[in-house]
């Protein structure tokens, strides 16, 4: 496609067809885009997304005189990126994954954008499509490690000052008092905050590359020590002041004081290095296209080839859209039947499930075994079946002791072994059910749940448990389970056999 050339970006056809293919994308992406928002709305970590989208046309328009005359030249090499990209929000959708959804919302709109005005313009303004990516909601992965961080930082500063201390994980207790390294004590916010502002602040500063990457490193280094020192001013300034003081509001008010500081300190560093602004020179994308004559004959011509390409692109956008809605979605407020309360004794928990069931099974030596089921549909309008809420027992009651893959009817299942405080033991089985396939993995689970659905193999999943108190030999306890997971089909088999 190196000789389509003929339109620039203030031509009205071209126009046209960049609002229609937007327009496309938006209605594509809409529930990824929504979601996206309602974290911006309810998260201070990631408020800042409202600023992005305009930060980055903020950036298009001060090199205007550029960006008008550039001529648009369709690039073919955008292509498979958007067609991956394409590829992951089917996925994502299936698989009710917010981020990766949100992700491939951006990412498919930097490729349309990059397809429809070619790799010169695109490569030229890399930096103002690239920033986009900051506002998709994603980090909060990193907040344990964070924590672990931030954590060491505050016992060193104390070790290093003198003051006793003694460490339990993300506890922290000096003579006047406890504290927690809570996810709010992460730095979560003031890492992803601080990166965002530095590295625009490294691309508006700085004319070398290898300076944007030092500083943009430099921008994701100070705030985790910086967070690490806040941190412990806050014990120490409870410690010398026997709690009166950063325990209660002002805590929340010295650590954005503390934020807001150290955000000045790195832009007065990076102040230092900074590079003088190039002079503006002529750019080969500003040349306007005024020819005439045979020229013109040969713009028209090309024109109908942009259109081509770009009604291409159409197509596939609403051929992907036809693909999602044709996903079957379980409406959870007509789905949903009457619900079994689960009293389980060992705290599995499943919510916003199509059914729940719960039952007592005899087993040998008519030991009681409790019995668990929980159905969901892979795609529902509320939860779904791999989520951070579900747990397979509760973790501030139970330890785990021991976990073991074991083999049931040829497939596999999960055998845990937990001790309560008291040292009273309690084991369950548990497994996945996806359509025909089981597994104990979550992330196999979640991708099997995706696959079916767009395959439309099977729409309902589920997950299923057996458990024992008081068994302290686990190979007898092991041995019972197993025999009361075959019961417990039995027990909850439903009208359709399965």
């Amino acid at each position: 496609m190196s000789n389509l050339t003929g339109m620039t970006i203030r031509d009205n056809r071209f126009i046209a067809m960049f609002a229609l293919i937007i327009v496309a994308w938006a209605v594509l992406y809409q529930d990824a885009l929504l979601s996206m928002e309602a974290i911006w709305a309810r998260s201070d970590t990631f408020a800042h997304g409202y600023f992005i989208l305009p930060i980055s046309l903020w950036l298009l328009w001060r090199d205007k005189e550029n960006l008008l005359g550039s001529q648009v030249k369709p690039s073919w090499l955008a292509l498979p990126f958007l067609f991956g990209s394409l590829f992951v929000w089917l996925f994502a959708y299936a698989a009710d994954i917010n981020v990766l959804g949100q992700l491939s919302a951006v990412v498919s709109l930097i490729c349309l954008t990059w397809f429809m005005v070619g790799n010169n313009v695109a490569w030229h303004y890399k930096f103002p499509l690239a920033y986009l990516l900051f506002a998709v909601p994603m980090g909060e992965n990193l907040i344990p490690w964070l924590q672990d961080v931030t954590a060491w930082f505050t016992v060193f500063f104390l070790d290093l000052n003198g003051i006793p201390f003694y460490r339990n994980g993300l506890y922290i207790e000096i003579p006047t008092g406890m504290f927690e390294v809570a996810v709010a004590c992460s730095g979560i916010r003031y890492l992803i905050a601080s990166v965002a502002v530095g590295t625009l602040f490294g691309y508006l500063t700085y004319n070398k590359t290898y300076k944007q990457i030092l500083f943009v490193l430099f921008a994701m280094i100070l705030p985790i020590l910086a967070n690490g020192i806040r941190a412990y001013g806050i014990v120490a300034i409870a410690y010398y002041s026997d709690m009166k003081y950063a325990t209660g509001a002002d805590h929340l008010i010295y650590g954005w004081l503390f934020f807001g500081f150290v955000i000045m300190l790195m832009f007065w560093i990076g102040g230092f290095f900074a590079d003088k602004a190039p002079e503006k020179t002529s750019d080969n994308n500003a040349e306007a296209v005024n020819e005439e004559g045979d020229k013109a004959n040969k713009s028209a011509t090309i024109s109908r080839s942009n259109y081509l390409l770009y009604s291409t692109t159409l197509v596939i956008l609403c051929g992907t859209l036809f693909t999602l809605r044709s996903i079957p979605t379980v409406d959870l407020a007509v789905e949903q039947k009457q619900q079994e309360t689960s009293n389980s004794s060992w705290g599995i928990s499943f919510v916003d499930a199509i059914e729940t069931r719960y039952g007592v099974i005899r087993g040998a030596n008519n030991v009681s075994v409790e019995a668990f089921k929980a159905l969901y549909g892979n795609k529902q309008t509320q939860g779904e079946l791999i989520v951070w809420q579900n747990v397979t027992h509760n973790h501030d009651l139970w330890t785990i002791a021991s976990r073991k893959e074991v083999i049931i009817n040829n497939e596999h299942a999960m055998l845990v072994n937990l001790r309560n405080s008291r040292g009273f033991p309690r084991s369950y089985l548990y497994q996945y059910k996806i359509g025909d396939y089981f597994t104990v993995n979550a992330n196999k689970a979640k991708l099997m749940q995706a696959w079916n659905s767009l395959t439309q193999q099977s729409d309902f999943s589920e997950i299923r448990a057996v458990s024992v108190s008081g068994i302290t030999d686990l190979e007898t306890a092991e041995k019972t389970l197993i025999a009361a997971f075959n019961k417990q089909s039995e027990l909850f088999k439903d009208e359709s056999g399965e």
